[in-house]
């Protein structure tokens, strides 16, 4: 149930338009109650900085996160270990009712889904929401590039860029910015 002391928290994970992301590996652990879980995501795409489609419910405050992605555009894996020094803030501040735009309606409700934007180069933003027009940026980390052999994403990649490969030639790939 929704509401300003509902128990109810997602997170998810969201990239940049155009540049669609493969997330193999995503951990979290809440070490304060010594509680981890995994979600698969798999494939993430459009759009930034707004409430994933895919999401996943949590109880527990999530302190630390092990991520792991392929970048499409880059065809480079990139991995980030987070950990949130201020967890417990960002929960309150998750328990905030904030306006968004709902089949046109104003709605009012905490932003209740933390979200992890990952954008070419390995930069990692977190957020808090309910909607994209309230987001509130509340960590920002760099990833390493990761060397994964073990898997092979070519017929995906050429899938991504029989999509997406004339914006790429025409944009580039932007690495800063984010």
């Amino acid at each position: 149930m929704h509401g300003p002391n509902s128990a109810y928290r997602s997170i998810g994970v969201v990239a940049p338009e155009h540049y669609d992301v493969w997330v193999d590996k995503f951990f979290i652990e809440s070490l304060s109650e010594n509680v981890g879980w995994r979600r698969p995501f798999g494939i993430v795409s459009c759009c930034w900085k707004s409430p994933p489609l895919s999401r996943a419910e949590w109880q527990t405050t999530p302190e630390l996160f092990l991520i792991r992605w392929f970048s499409f555009a880059e065809q480079q894996s990139y991995e980030a270990v987070i950990r949130l020094e201020n967890a417990a803030e960002i929960v309150e501040k998750m328990k905030e009712p904030a306006p968004y735009e709902r089949y046109g309606k104003t709605m009012i409700e905490p932003r209740d889904t933390l979200v992890l934007g990952l954008a070419p180069g390995g930069t990692v933003v977190l957020w808090i929401m309910n909607g994209a027009e309230n987001a509130i940026e509340v960590g920002r980390y760099k990833a390493k590039p990761f060397n994964n052999e073990k898997s092979d994403y070519s017929q995906w990649i050429d899938e991504y860029m029989e999509k997406e490969g004339d914006y790429l030639r025409e944009n580039g790939i932007k690495l800063d910015g984010w």
